[in-house]
């Protein structure tokens, strides 16, 4: 799979997901994803994307104004 950015080669590893949602913040850290080696653009499977929506979702309803998860706590 190519980086639809710049067409560099992805590799499988994890990256620090960041959500700006309704003035929280929200950090998942480890997430598993395709990463660009050229970019740094990353692309996460269907599954992955669908949890993140949650821990967002979840951390809106928590209204803390700063969320810091780790993903592979939560995915266990």
């Amino acid at each position: 799979m190519d980086c639809i950015m710049c067409k560099a080669n992805l590799y499988k590893g994890t990256v620090n997901h960041i959500v700006d949602a309704d003035g929280y913040i929200i950090i998942v850290k480890n997430v598993p994803a395709n990463v660009c080696k050229q970019c740094g653009e990353y692309y996460v499977e269907h599954e992955i994307a669908l949890k993140l929506e949650e821990i967002v979702e979840e951390s809106k309803r928590n209204r803390a104004e700063i969320t810091i998860i780790n993903f592979s706590d939560i995915a266990a």
